[in-house]
């Protein structure tokens, strides 16, 4: 056992959207789904977490307060769970701040929480354990523990598989840009719950299994290109299922970004979009047609900062 240990981790974006709740409560994923790692060129954007042991007590305080939130709740019990695998009793104190994210806090969150604990603890679990600890926070905790592009595989007996489909390296000839904007968002959990009143939704479970096998063929081969072009259909499937529901979450605004993306395409630029649950825009595209693209979204005045694919979750 540490006296003191800091971990980071990366937010996450969806590529295989993963909304709904089969148990709300338990926070267990309505069917499979996939996502990126991500994070800015210089890697800034990330969450931070420090864990010390102290005599006794836990205590958990995020940006240098305390907050009281379900999520806060969740927190408190993964912190309490992991001192009691411990081989020695310990109070521990954690303190987790963010750093410049934009959507997908929640995921760093979690995996930077279970990261610098395991460490602290001296407790060394296996990964898929790391996940089943961290997912009672973020049900897709998964994809900033093992980074690059992942999969979160559940059974209907509830039983689930995570794996990394490609490492972050692999995406080292892709541009990502990440363009926010200043508007009121759903909140994610808000999403989550509606979503699965949908009357299509109990077809979600087909679809996804072709995109992920789909996908998974595609990272095998390393179609960068065809992994984006899915990513951007599941992006818009989603969002029409939200707009069906009364939930806009793609701005007029944010749809400018969209719009222009299907007029570059059509000039044969490679050029693809997502959007999670939040307010930020993602293009991506190819390196080789980063300069068209940079050149467009210049001069349509989109302001953006360069994301890349980013690594798992690590101590520090």
């Amino acid at each position: 056992m540490k006296s003191h240990s800091n971990a980071i981790a990366y937010p996450g974006l969806p590529v295989v959207f993963a909304e709904g709740f089969r148990d709300y409560r338990k926070r267990i994923s309505g069917h499979s789904h996939a996502s990126f790692a991500i994070t800015d060129a210089y890697e800034t954007v990330k969450t931070e977490t420090s864990a010390e042991t102290v005599k006794a007590g836990v205590e958990f305080t995020f940006e240098g307060k305390r907050p009281a939130d379900p999520r806060s709740s969740a927190t408190m019990d993964v912190i309490r769970e992991m001192i009691s695998l411990a081989a020695e009793r310990t109070g521990v104190n954690v303190s987790s701040i963010n750093h410049g994210i934009l959507t997908g806090s929640s995921d760093s969150g979690a995996a930077a929480l279970v990261t610098a604990l395991d460490d602290l603890l001296g407790l060394n679990l296996p990964l898929w354990q790391l996940n089943e600890i961290a997912s009672r926070v973020s049900e897709t905790a998964y994809r900033s523990l093992i980074g690059g592009l992942s999969e979160h595989v559940i059974n209907d007996e509830g039983d689930v598989r995570i794996r990394q489909l490609k490492k972050a390296s692999a995406f080292k000839d892709l541009m990502i840009y990440a363009i926010p904007f200043d508007l009121k968002r759903f909140s994610a959990d808000d999403l989550h719950k509606r979503v699965s009143q949908h009357p299509r939704y109990s077809d979600r479970q087909l679809q996804v299994e072709y995109r992920l096998e789909n996908l998974n063929n595609l990272a095998r081969g390393g179609d960068l290109q065809g992994i984006l072009e899915l990513m951007e259909s599941e992006a818009r499937t989603v969002h029409q299922m939200f707009n069906d529901l009364g939930m806009e979450v793609i701005k007029p605004d944010m749809r400018e970004v969209t719009e222009l993306v299907q007029d570059m395409r059509s000039s044969s630029l490679k050029v693809y979009w997502n959007v999670a649950g939040g307010s930020t825009v993602y293009v991506f595209t190819l390196k080789k047609h980063a300069k068209e693209v940079t050149r467009e979204l210049k001069d349509r005045g989109f302001k953006y900062k360069h994301f890349k694919v980013a690594d798992g979750a690590r101590v520090i």
